[in-house]
């Protein structure tokens, strides 16, 4: 009874009894797991009979040399390797003997992974790089983006969501990773090396926002390092050598990254180039874009026609409309078809969705050049051969008499107006069908 009593308390400086939480339940838990590799010189044992259990909410460091077994723990924990011998235990769910799909499931619905090399999709926006874990889990496009853009809310990115990686800074893409990873909301992140490839003030900025998931969402984070300054930042430090566990030390004040980065000086081209806080950063030929190929015209007439072609015999055939009025629908479905194909073959041609610049570009070229063209060849043809029209087409053309009588500016500023708001609906019909993902 004495025994349980002092499990239940404890005295402090002053005599004075406190309660002592309850251990929390492990949510990795390795019995005597060993990793073994065949190679062409012999067996290589790159972890040796690990004991380890780590705690929901708890930040860990995992640090040792090049060759310590450190980076095999980590493909064990994340579930890329199944332990030689010995069991391993995720979020009480006993994944050491589960085949390679199970795991990657497992993987999916628990684990976010951070690499040093980052692993963005080079031709994809910020947002299609984090929306990818849940296109895997089948998660519905709407629902997709809500949640990705919630995450790169969460790591300061809300201004970067359309900007591929190229256009970002490493930290920023390091931080496009780190939403990636959340946005399963998954127990627990492994982060592998995630400083590696950032400079001091940068580093410290990304152990920062891992330090804040962690206290603030309580979610688990597994650090692998070789940087002892790194580590600094856990809240207890693994230190590995030779495939063995040879400490384990609980840290009583963790470095808090933050502050540090909050006592170290401005650099020079921040405070020259506050282009570096916002979308104003942006270089302008990335937001302009590059030119729009022909065979992006091309595919917008190519869609017009077949559209126009589909509607007049959807509205012929099926509606059994008179002619007049099928050459409306034919002609509202046409444009359509070719606002579809041309956001489409933009998406393709561009290796991501077109900017607002080349969507206007777009819609202008086709209204001016394509439908302008067409238009002023039948003009010239009302206005220089109208004896020649059969009775019938001469009744089609009588509503614009009252324009031609008023002269050629007349007519010029009715067709110009008409052009700029055909191309008005052409450019908003690009933008509805732009592709997300």
């Amino acid at each position: 009874m004495a025994a349980a009593a002092s499990l239940a308390v404890a005295s402090r400086g002053t005599g004075e009894p406190t309660e002592v939480a309850p251990p929390r339940a492990p949510l990795v838990e390795l019995s005597s797991v060993s990793k073994d590799y065949a190679t062409g010189g012999g067996l290589v044992r790159a972890v040796r009979d690990v004991d380890l259990r780590i705690a929901h909410g708890e930040f860990v460091a995992i640090v040792g040399a090049s060759g310590s077994g450190k980076s095999t723990m980590m493909n064990v924990i994340g579930c890329l390797d199944r332990p030689t011998t010995g069991t391993y235990e995720l979020a009480g769910i006993d994944v050491g003997g589960r085949d390679g799909d199970s795991r990657a499931i497992i993987r999916n619905r628990i684990i976010g992974f951070i690499f040093q090399g980052f692993n963005l999709l080079p031709r994809t926006t910020a947002l299609e790089n984090v929306e990818l874990p849940l296109q895997y889990r089948g998660v519905r496009a709407r629902e997709r983006r809500r949640r990705a853009k919630a995450a790169l809310e969460a790591v300061g990115l809300a201004a970067r969501l359309d900007h591929s990686p190229s256009q970002l800074s490493g930290g920023q893409q390091q931080r496009v990773a780190i939403a990636r990873a959340l946005v399963t909301d998954p127990p627990l992140l492994l982060a592998d090396e995630p400083t590696g490839n950032l400079d001091t003030r940068t580093s410290l900025e990304v152990l920062a926002l891992l330090q804040r998931l962690n206290r603030e969402r309580g979610i688990t984070v597994i650090l692998v390092t070789h940087e002892r300054d790194v580590a600094s930042c856990a809240s207890r430090v693994i230190t590995m050598r030779d495939g063995r566990i040879v400490s384990d030390v609980l840290q009583g004040t963790p470095l808090d990254a933050a502050a540090e980065v909050a006592r170290m000086p401005v650099a020079e081209e921040e405070t020259a180039a506050p282009a570096a806080l916002g979308a104003a950063s942006v270089d302008p030929a990335a937001r302009v874009g590059a030119r729009v190929p022909f065979a992006v015209y091309a595919a917008m007439w190519l869609g017009e026609l077949a559209g126009e072609a589909a509607g007049a015999a959807y509205a012929g055939f099926v509606l059994h409309l008179g002619p007049l009025q099928a050459a409306w629908v034919a002609r509202a479905v046409g444009e359509i078809a070719k606002a579809w194909a041309g956001a489409r073959w933009a998406r393709r041609a561009f290796g991501k969705p077109a900017t607002v610049d080349q969507r206007v570009r777009m819609a202008l070229w086709y209204t001016m050049v394509v439908t302008g063209g067409a238009l002023a060849v039948v003009l010239g043809v009302v206005l220089a051969l109208p004896a020649r029209l059969s009775a019938k087409a001469a009744w089609a053309f009588d509503g614009i008499a009252p324009i031609t009588e008023r002269g050629p500016a007349a007519v010029m500023a009715v067709v110009a107006a008409a052009l700029g708001a055909l191309a008005l609906l052409r450019f908003l019909l690009l933008s509805l069908f732009e592709p997300r993902r």
